[in-house]
């Protein structure tokens, strides 16, 4: 959306923005305060640190393409309206011209390069609109590139934007022409959400077709929340909550919540040990009933990832938010250390496992470069696996990962 105009326009606009941002909860990711960290700014292969999008996560932004006739005039724009907690960058495009440009966002270990799995990234995009007339006019849209998990979500009544499925991508593109009052998330019918599940980056284009003979700016906003669309694409919005907790014998107890006069049939509920591959755990009946537990009992000690499968009467399944389910015995946690701290050849990396499996025991600088990385089985119990070759590195920091068993640790070494 493209933001100019009086003072009393910019007066009305903020007024409704404030009105906007109460009526909505923060965002799952808050993208603000972005520095460059290489690169030049506005310009292919620039890179941005958006510190603390999480607790303890910040995101990089890559900018991986631009189209001919397509630039950056700022990369996050947030002083013109819209979310200051919003990706907002504020595109031009020539006249006449089509095109994109294609953001890369990395997730990762605050401070770090060093690569983090999230659960779930909504990114919505909101006011995707237009201008002028049909044939000749101006159409905002964005891609999303799928490889892996995902949904997506919009109002399947609206008619200012057309999604289209491709393999591997959805893209959201205005049909109407028709320019929004201002960025906010009132109107969802310029808006659609696509949901990532277990990532640790995404792509995604924004883009502008603009058919009118000179050129134009627009500000764009990438929202990452989850949004409640009355004619949803999906069921799962019949889903009021999911749940969970270990109970007093450590069983870990699932419950959710589904509105009055949904239509679903069945609730699978799947597990994960890695937030990657899930399986069946259970099913249960959802026929007359607004509410539902599951408890799973093989699961005492270690930490897993839970999600509902919820099947309605017409065979359509779709999948709720994940649940990541700590382990809560403090004596049989994962315990990583590494000794000697100060070496230039050998180490030991000894850990405490609550339970048998595969554990990956990784090694980065500190710019998040992966310089080495092996899989081990690991015992319930004390285990101690033995790092050589070390000499082969440069000398300086580094940083010993251990992932297994749904959790991440990590401890510095120094190398001399």
């Amino acid at each position: 959306m493209k933001t100019n105009g009086s003072l009393v326009k910019k007066l009305f606009i903020v007024v409704l923005i404030l009105i906007s941002q109460v009526a909505f909860s923060q965002p799952d990711y808050i993208f603000k305060n972005s520095s460059l960290v290489s690169g030049i700014d506005g310009e292919e292969g620039a890179s941005y640190r958006f510190p603390n999008v999480k607790f303890g996560i910040d995101a990089i932004v890559t900018i991986k393409s631009l189209s001919a006739g397509v630039t950056i005039a700022t990369f996050d724009d947030n002083a013109n309206g819209g979310f200051d907690d919003a990706f907002q960058p504020r595109l031009s495009a020539a006249g006449q011209t089509t095109g994109f440009a294609e953001f890369q966002f990395d997730f990762v270990l605050a401070g770090t390069n060093i690569p983090m799995l999230m659960l779930e990234v909504p990114a919505t995009s909101i006011d995707v609109d237009g201008s002028g007339s049909d044939s000749d006019g101006l159409h905002e849209f964005d891609q999303y590139f799928t490889p892996g998990v995902h949904w997506v979500d919009f109002d399947m009544s609206a008619t200012d934007l057309n999604i289209l499925f491709g393999a591997g991508s959805v893209l959201g593109k205005n049909t109407r022409s028709l320019e929004k009052t201002l960025i906010d998330t009132t109107a969802k019918e310029a808006m659609f959400t696509v949901n990532y599940v277990s990532i640790t980056t995404f792509t995604a284009r924004i883009g502008l077709d603009n058919a009118q003979a000179t050129g134009t700016t627009r500000q764009r906003s990438i929202y990452f929340q989850r949004f409640f669309y009355q004619n949803s694409f999906l069921p799962i919005n019949n889903l009021v909550s999911f749940n969970g907790s270990r109970n007093t014998l450590n069983d870990v107890n699932l419950n959710w919540k589904v509105r009055a006069n949904h239509n679903y049939e069945t609730a699978i509920v799947e597990k994960s040990v890695d937030g990657k591959t899930f399986m069946m755990a259970g099913k249960v009946s959802m026929s007359g009933r607004n509410s539902a537990e599951f408890i799973d009992n093989s699961n005492k000690a270690g930490a897993a990832y839970y999600r509902l499968r919820m099947t309605d009467n017409g065979g359509k399944a779709s999948l709720s938010n994940v649940l990541f389910i700590r382990n809560t015995v403090p004596d049989q946690a994962t315990k990583l250390s590494v000794f000697p701290s100060v070496t230039h050849d050998q180490a030991n990396v000894s850990f405490k496992s609550s339970e048998k499996g595969i554990v990956s025991l990784a090694l980065y600088d500190l710019t998040g470069k992966l310089m080495m990385q092996q899989s081990v089985m690991s015992n319930e119990g004390n285990n101690t696996i033995g790092l050589t070759g070390l000499a082969k590195y440069s000398k300086g920091n580094y940083l010993v990962v251990l992932s297994g068993a749904g959790s991440k640790q990590s401890q510095k070494i120094i190398l001399q």
